[in-house]
């Protein structure tokens, strides 16, 4: 699976997933997301293990800040596809 975070300024941040790169490109194609990605408003993990790598990365500049709602967003997907435990 490929993760996606979309960080919109005016909207809070989205995260999810695409099967693979054909199902990103669909995706992509034509939607918010792929202007996100243009704008370099869009971050792409290409795994889980990337997108987990990233999220406990606490202190990745894009967390800090209001940021958090960006690492929050990718925690609720990581754990709504059973990639992190949800022990809290």
């Amino acid at each position: 699976m490929i993760y996606v975070l979309e960080l919109p300024e005016d909207q809070a941040p989205r995260a999810w997933f695409a099967y693979d790169t054909d199902d990103l490109a669909r995706k992509l194609d034509g939607c918010d997301a792929g202007e996100l990605l243009a704008r370099g408003r869009c971050r792409v993990f290409g795994d889980e293990s990337a997108a987990l790598a990233a999220f406990e990365r606490a202190d990745d500049p894009a967390w800090q800040g209001a940021g958090w709602r960006a690492r929050l967003a990718l925690r609720e997907q990581l754990i709504a596809l059973e990639v992190l435990a949800d022990d809290l």
